[in-house]
């Protein structure tokens, strides 16, 4: 509704939206009035809003973005989708609470490159899924599940994103990421990505604004789409990756889940760590 409001929810977002000046235990002793007492265990995403922050917050910041975002009404989608996005009663607008955080310093692509230069790994690209019990002793499959099983099952339900690149001299929008939270704009947020690397000086900028819609089966998918109940079609896959010899499914595809990439990299890290045959095999 033409404003700027600072996100995730902090202190300074509470007082900015209801014109106030509260401190932290005030603020929080407010924001627990609003919530909805009569909710006691959040069978979904809209309910478990409702109970955390109130119909306020909930409609001007998660509503209208949630079903742009997953092409679903809120009651549709889990509460914990909601659960991972923080809450705070200070001035901190970090998005995580991770003690060290930042971007690799020439972005995810030269770390993966570099990941890649290794003398014990080969890349081969545009190849045929190999069968573990055939050319590999094991495969970790990062792919869509359903893929994997040649969709056998039906196709897993996924959500893919449009990005429309612009350009403009200086700075467009000051923040590396602005959502807007409206369901009447079309588009989700804008990133301008000088801004995750703020120790280097631009005079120009390069911005992108996101799309989100139904993925198709020739489209690129990003994100897991659960409902509340159960998916019987991932079940089946779950069960089916469950018997696979020699094979283990890693990653957001992989797993059919919503991770987030610092989660994405820890799960990388400890499967490598913990796999029995990780030393063995390296020479």
């Amino acid at each position: 509704k033409g404003e700027v409001f600072s996100l995730p929810i902090n202190l300074h977002t509470i007082n900015q939206f209801f014109n106030k000046t509260f401190s932290p235990s005030e603020a929080k002793i407010f924001i627990e009035k609003l919530g909805n007492k009569m909710i006691s265990e959040p069978k979904n995403f809209e309910e478990q809003a409702l109970k955390m922050i109130g119909s306020d917050l909930y409609e001007a910041f998660f509503k209208g973005y949630t079903q742009k975002q997953w092409g679903k009404d809120p009651k549709e989608l889990p509460s914990w989708i909601l659960k991972r996005l923080p809450v705070r009663f200070t001035y901190d607008d970090n998005y995580y609470n991770h003690k060290f955080q930042g971007m690799p310093t020439n972005g995810y692509t030269t770390l993966v490159e570099n990941l890649l230069d290794h003398k014990n790994i080969m890349v081969h690209l545009n190849s045929e899924q190999g069968s573990a019990s055939g050319n590999f002793s094991h495969t970790f499959y990062s792919g869509p599940l359903d893929k994997y099983f040649n969709y056998q099952l039906g196709r897993l339900e996924y959500r893919t994103l449009d990005f429309e690149r612009n350009y403009d001299k200086g700075d467009f929008q000051g923040a590396a990421v602005i959502n807007y939270c409206e369901e009447t704009v079309p588009f989700t947020r804008i990133t301008e990505h000088k801004f995750f690397s703020p120790w280097e000086k631009f005079e120009s900028t390069v911005y992108f604004r996101e799309f989100s819609r139904a993925c198709g089966e020739s489209d690129e998918p990003y994100y897991p789409v659960h409902l509340t109940g159960s998916n019987h079609i991932y079940e089946g896959y779950k069960q089916l990756a469950a018997k696979e010899a020699n094979t283990t499914f890693v990653g957001r595809l992989g797993t059919y889940r919503y991770l987030d990439m610092d989660q994405t990299i820890r799960e990388a890290l400890d499967t490598a760590q913990n796999w029995p045959d990780v030393t063995k095999n390296s020479k």
